[in-house]
């Protein structure tokens, strides 16, 4: 029962008594699961989850067409499971409102309708159609994560206001380590689905406070910690407001006083699995991937960067480097996510026996798609320049590395017969096409070629759609996958051409999740 004390903490908004009801499942199936697990698996059945968040068919195509030439290069081109996934939430509310009727779906005949509309932004009735109502990360990642649909904002709440179970909270039960990787704030929404609950995603200090107190997380990676800029830079002590450099936020994403007990090495909230271990420099990264930390007690990284380790850079601060797809030097001293990842499933595989539930974010792809509403560059929020394609595609490449490192340590540890990896992501965001898609019906792509920028533009929404997007799987349980298939889509078999046309909803990768668990 050590787990009701910090879930009941005044700081978090759940309900206490269902979070006892919960608190109490936990404890007393804990020892009969990892029992169970033991004498059905001999050996640990571990679970990847990877998520490059916003990145619609589009962006993975740029990706791909940039840092290898063609779509076959990918780590995960030959995965053998490939669906479209639905994406929608439950209704288009931003709060509980108690109803339980789906009132968003998603309708192949319209989503691909060529009609033309006079309006210059979405030229299009299928363009019309896909931008009207989307889901958020949220809802998104709750759906990954727990198989519920709910309103946007909700991080393991269903429309109800209650509290839902998840799969860090199954995996954990079953005596699995369990761990979040990401390349923007830990108590970020898609981080944050995978290991907390709260009735809204902008709560990032209760967000927080779970994720390091309750003791149901190993390993927790990411950026939004205080300290450091955008760029990578020590802030100055009093910070000025509006800088555009982050430090005026630094305490957005986690509480002073969680930091505090961070850096002291005491267990935040009276954590029942102990004090964490605080990394944040890159050579730690480094000497965690390598095997060289210690795994006694859970683990947290954070970057020596504000907010993302990457996208949000200043070109000014950095300087130019026209080796990259956006002309910018790379902070140099925040890890990678291939190093963050490696060191992920490094550590958590010697935290447990009983296998590992990690799920890898790419975050801030979706912040650089979010640019796409300027017409101009985004720094921090603001525009200056042109759409970020070019950082869409080096956090799309840094994600696809990552998926790399994966795919070498499962062949090391087990191979596929005891691993399962999917890749996905959350949402489309802007619906990236070619250079003519305001004039051509859902233009593609344009491959210019290995290491040139290709030919695209978003739609300039500023936001996500309800688009189709890709999943790839492979590894023990992928199958399942096929036995939960909709619906096919001519048109985004036509247009789109990574598999036939099938598609799955983004609530089947919970579902998948939770039965290789062994969840009851």
């Amino acid at each position: 029962m050590s787990l009701i004390k910090p879930l009941c903490s005044a700081r978090t908004p759940l309900k206490c008594a269902s979070v006892i009801l919960l608190a109490t499942a936990l404890a007393g199936c804990q020892s009969v699961q990892q029992v169970d697990s033991a004498a059905s698996s001999p050996a640990p059945k571990n679970i990847i989850v990877m998520i490059n968040d916003g990145a619609g068919w589009g962006t993975w195509d740029a990706a791909a067409y940039w840092q290898y030439g063609s779509r076959e290069g990918t780590p995960y081109a030959d995965f053998p499971q490939r669906f479209g996934v639905t994406t929608f939430p439950l209704n288009s509310s931003s709060q509980p409102t108690g109803e339980t009727n789906q009132s968003i779906s998603y309708d192949p005949a319209r989503a691909w309708d060529t009609t033309e509309v006079p309006a210059p932004d979405l030229p299009f009735v299928g363009y019309q159609y896909l931008a009207s109502v989307a889901t958020d990360s949220a809802a998104a990642g709750t759906a990954l994560s727990s198989g519920v649909k709910t309103y946007n904002n909700a991080i393991n709440f269903n429309n109800n206001g209650q509290p839902v179970d998840y799969s860090a909270l199954w995996a954990k039960r079953r005596g699995m380590a369990t761990g979040v990787v990401t390349t923007v704030p830990f108590s970020h929404a898609t981080p944050a689905a995978f290991a907390a609950q709260n009735e809204s995603r902008n709560n990032y200090h209760a967000l927080a406070h779970q994720m390091l107190s309750q003791g149901h997380m190993d390993l927790i990676m990411g950026a939004g910690g205080p300290g450091f800029d955008v760029s990578g830079k020590p802030c100055p002590a009093t910070p000025k407001v509006d800088s555009l450099d982050g430090c005026d936020t630094q305490w957005q994403y986690v509480s002073q006083e969680d930091w505090q007990q961070l850096q002291s090495g005491t267990a935040v909230g009276g954590n029942p699995a102990g004090p964490w271990r605080l990394i944040r420099s890159r050579q730690d990264f480094t000497r965690l991937a390598q095997g060289q930390l210690p795994s006694d007690r859970p683990l947290i990284g954070v970057a020596e960067v504000a907010n993302t380790l990457q996208q949000a850079r200043q070109d000014a601060v950095l300087g130019p480097d026209g080796s990259r797809p956006s002309g910018t030097k790379a902070v140099a001293s925040v890890p990678d996510l291939a190093t963050m990842t490696t060191g992920a499933l490094e550590f958590l595989k010697r935290r447990s026996d009983q296998g590992l539930l990690l799920m890898v974010e790419g975050g801030a792809t979706d912040w650089a798609a979010h640019t796409s509403a300027c017409g101009t560059e985004w720094h921090y929020g603001e525009c200056t320049d042109q759409p970020q394609y070019g950082r869409l595609i080096e956090e799309t490449v840094d994600f696809n590395n990552a998926v790399a490192a994966v795919v070498k340590w499962v062949e090391a540890n087990g191979g596929w017969e005891r691993n399962l990896v999917i890749v996905t992501t959350d949402h489309d965001n802007s619906l990236p096409m070619g250079t003519d898609a305001q004039r051509v019906a859902f233009d593609p792509v344009v491959n210019h070629g290995k290491g040139k920028m290709p030919g695209m533009t978003f739609r300039p929404t500023g936001n996500h759609s309800n688009a189709l997007v890709p999943l790839w799987a492979k590894g023990v349980g992928s199958e399942r996958l096929a036995g939960r298939v909709k619906g096919t889509d001519p048109g985004y078999r036509d247009h789109v051409g990574l598999n036939d046309g099938r598609y799955i909803d983004n609530t089947d990768v919970a579902e998948v999740v939770k039965a290789e668990i062994g969840a009851p």
